[in-house]
């Protein structure tokens, strides 16, 4: 006869499940953890060791230097020198019909809430905010750290690759940001990320920039 009672059964029956879900849990914070985990090594790659502390403050004073607050005639500037991004994913899609479009959800880690269903393909990424996120185009680390350093220092990169013939240049990055009149973003698109280590730093970066937006508002 067992030494157990039903009681005890029951009750052991109920800690299994609580210990699978927590266990199921942990592992959800575990992955967003590593997705941060990204973001920062990518910081360290780019930059000298800051701390966290710095971060924004660093960010933001780079984009003060390099440029100033966009208004409408500025932002038009802006994306005319990106124009090439949008007409170039065009092609991308014309000449590559049978690529596979995925699609991976960009979220703020503490709640979950979603930002974007980001949609890539292997030559382009494009990163449409949902309809309920109101975010500026001015409102740091936007501009500062997601355009100014990531995206122009991938850019940057690149234009070195073409000079040393390792690319040639209809293979150099680009990027578009479609936003409206008042400034609010609608999505970013980026061409020829090329590497699936540029994706990742891409997409991780964007979901790290947009929750420190949300949390600043507008």
């Amino acid at each position: 006869m067992s030494s157990f009672s039903e009681d005890d059964i029951r009750r052991a029956a109920e800690v299994r499940e609580w210990l699978v879900k927590e266990v199921t849990n942990k592992k959800e914070e575990l992955d967003k953890l590593r997705n941060t985990l990204l973001i920062v090594d990518s910081l360290l790659k780019k930059t000298s060791f800051i701390t966290a502390s710095n971060l924004e403050s660093s960010a933001t004073n780079v984009g003060d230097k390099t440029v100033p607050e966009i208004h409408s005639g500025q932002e038009r500037e802006m994306k005319t020198r990106s124009d090439s991004a949008a007409e170039l994913a065009s092609n991308n899609n014309t000449r590559n019909d049978n690529q596979v479009m995925e699609i991976k959800s960009l979220k703020r880690a503490k709640d979950n809430f979603l930002i974007s269903n980001a949609e890539f393909t292997s030559t382009y990424v494009k990163i449409p905010l949902v309809d309920d996120v109101n975010l500026n185009i001015n409102t740091p680390p936007f501009r500062s750290f997601f355009i100014n350093r990531i995206l122009e220092g991938m850019k940057t990169k690149d234009k070195e690759k073409i000079q040393k013939g390792e690319i040639n240049e209809f293979e150099i990055l680009e990027y578009e940001v479609n936003s409206d009149e008042n400034g609010k973003i609608k999505s970013v698109t980026i061409s020829n990320y090329r590497e699936k280590e540029r994706l990742n730093e891409i997409l991780n970066t964007a979901t790290w920039v947009f929750t420190r937006m949300l949390e600043k508002g507008n």
